[in-house]
């Protein structure tokens, strides 16, 4: 199972076992603290705890301090005896003080007992199998699947059903059954007594905004420079990634006044001309002095590239810029091990502005009944008014909103799917029936931050550890966070022109003499490049199947699908490279599943 994540950790491994109850393998990658002490699992002097801890926390400074008034020693000079005193001190109470990334295990052989937990944003993955035997943990999916314990296991078809909506599988759910991802914020303890869970962070939903205009402006413009400069700790050179949108570029201004030295900043464009913004990085680059490189992403590295992001993603996994974020990763690792991204900032800041924008101008039409919903909506089509979207027929601004997150519509997937899993009832993060502007805003905030967030940092995080490279993203400092939830909507969004994240806006204007103001997001044209140079991967190893994921599918519907995509009639790509992914994964880490269904089918038959 270690050896899987060795990219994860080339620097260094090691293993500790009390021979009884537990083992912990470790994979290191050295940032901070260099030398052996710094070498883990990690023990405490009296040998009692033993911790594994993957991530940064970056306040460990004040926490030594403040540990050492208790008495305690330290050995080395990182973050990781911090968290392993910390923990032993405050115990599940510690995650709280905890600003940073992490994913971490802290035994107490004393207790008998085993502490999982995830930092509050969800920046590091955290997959745990449980068995009758006992629990297995990692943090990638395919370590999970490499233990023995997995090898009955069957599709679950809960993640399944997620992964065919979303093209991720949200936590806590596994594609697999008895598999599982820890959520952001949470913790969970195995011991003598069973399993307690718990929470030590939850992104508020309900809000009161007290900050506005100038006051909101040097209250960002700080909590932004004092968390990059967090950010920056590290024994290792450090770089950026850079777009030509607004939010990796204002944290690369916010590195520049912080650090007078050499940043390197790196950049992935493509030869399409619409999605392209390496021209806009590089202006950036130019007004910020940043050592630019960049590379350009054609259809013949993609495909080149479909092993290494089933390889890294252990999963299925849709999203179509984890491509570039491999390239871009890459590209960094060639000079630095660790890079600043600006993720996060479309999410706190309401830069969605389409998705945000289109709901706020038709929020007031979900106020009353369904049935009075779609009476306005046929009377406004009978006058002629353009006033009342079609969507205001659907049940709720919650339906919509998971309408407008899902990667193929329903209806495709009925017509594909005859025995299409249900949305699992218990998953709720798109039940939402208010009508209200200010409680709208506030609940597709906190959506995006609970549901699409997390599949962006799961692509960050496989992307970069493929290729030992650690990114990390100071617009989700707990600082920062606090800061924005403080901010009125209507300081940050421009319904009426689309424009969000005006705060990063203005702050990126105090620091950067230019912007730019188109979002065209960091992907790849893959729908354009499935009409032409990728459509025979399509062929082979999709329409030519008779189930993906273990799902029975109709081929003829299927094949009108993509019929449809190859005519122009739609742009199917990110459906497409949804099944696409879901059987490439199928193929490298689970043919031993569908072996062991094909052989028990084929005792049926012999019984029969």
């Amino acid at each position: 199972m270690t050896a899987l994540m060795a990219r994860r950790g080339p620097d260094d491994e090691g293993f500790w076992s009390d021979g009884k109850r537990c083992a912990l393998g470790f994979r290191r990658l050295s940032i901070l603290d260099l030398k052996p002490s710094g070498h883990q699992p990690m023990l405490s002097a009296d040998g009692r705890y033993v911790l594994v801890f993957n991530g940064e926390v970056y306040v460990y400074r004040e926490l030594r301090a403040e540990l050492q008034a208790k008495g305690y020693r330290f050995r080395s000079t990182g973050d990781a005896e911090v968290v392993l005193h910390a923990l032993a001190e405050w115990g599940t109470e510690a995650l709280a003080r905890f600003n940073g990334m992490f994913a971490l295990a802290f035994h107490d052989t004393l207790a008998g007992t085993l502490l999982l937990a995830r930092d509050h944003a969800g920046i590091k993955p955290l997959y745990y199998l449980s068995h009758p035997h006992g629990l297995v943990f990692a943090s990638q999916y395919d370590q999970i699947l490499a233990h023995p314990w997995s090898r009955d296991a069957r599709t679950d078809e809960r993640g399944l059903a997620l992964y065919l909506r979303l093209g991720y599988i949200p936590a806590p759910y596994g594609i697999l059954e008895r598999t599982r991802a820890l959520e952001a914020g949470s913790w969970m303890q195995a011991g003598p007594g069973g399993i307690r869970q718990g929470r030590f962070f939850e992104f508020p939903l309900e809000t009161e905004p007290d900050l506005r205009g100038t006051r909101a402006a040097e209250a960002l413009d700080a909590a932004i420079d004092r968390s990059v400069a967090r950010h920056l700790a590290s024994d290792v050179p450090v770089g950026a990634f850079l777009s030509g949108g607004i939010d990796s570029p204002l944290v690369a201004a916010a590195m520049r006044g912080a650090h007078p030295g050499a940043i390197p900043a790196f950049t992935i464009g493509v030869t399409d001309e619409t999605m392209d913004e390496s021209s806009d990085a590089a202006m950036y680059a130019r007004e910020l002095d940043l050592s630019h490189q960049v590379e350009i992403a054609d259809p013949q590295r993609i495909h080149a590239l479909l092993p290494e992001a089933v390889e890294a993603c252990g999963e299925p996994f849709a999203d179509e810029s984890i491509f570039p974020t491999l390239l871009v990763s890459r590209l960094a690792r060639s000079e630095v091990k660790v890079v600043l991204s600006g993720d996060g900032g479309d999410e706190l800041f309401w830069g969605y502005a389409g998705r945000f924008g289109s709901v706020l101008r038709q929020a007031h039409h979900f106020a009353g009944s369904r049935w009075k919903r779609s009476l306005r909506y046929f009377v406004g089509r009978a006058c002629g008014s353009g006033s009342v979207g079609y969507n205001v027929r659907r049940p709720s601004i919650g339906a919509w909103y998971r309408a407008k997150h899902s990667v193929m519509a329903e209806a495709d997937l009925e017509a594909i799917f005859p025995d299409l899993p249900a949305w699992p009832e218990e998953y709720r993060s798109f039940e939402y029936r208010g009508a209200g502007l200010d409680e709208t805003a506030a609940w597709m905030r906190w959506n995006e931050f609970t549901t699409h967030l997390s599949m962006v940092l799961l692509k960050v995080d496989r992307a970069s550890m493929y290729h030992s490279l650690e990114v990390r993203v100071p617009l989700l400092d707990r600082e920062v966070l606090s800061v924005a939830a403080r901010l009125d909507w209507r300081e940050c969004l421009d319904p009426a022109k689309n424009v969000g994240k005006l705060p990063l806006r203005r702050s990126l204007v105090r620091r950067c003499g230019r912007q730019t103001a188109a979002k065209r997001g960091f992907s790849v044209p893959l729908g354009r490049w499935f009409r032409g140079p990728l459509q025979g991967i399509v062929e082979d190893c999709v329409l030519a199947r008779r189930e993906i994921g273990g799902l029975p599918f109709d081929a003829r519907g299927l094949r009108r699908y993509f019929e449809r995509h190859l005519r122009g009639e739609s742009d199917f790509g990110s459906g497409i490279w949804m099944l696409l992914s879901l059987a490439l994964w199928q193929e490298k880490h689970c043919n031993w599943l569908h072996r062991a269904a094909r052989e028990t089918e084929a005792c049926a038959v012999r019984a029969g």
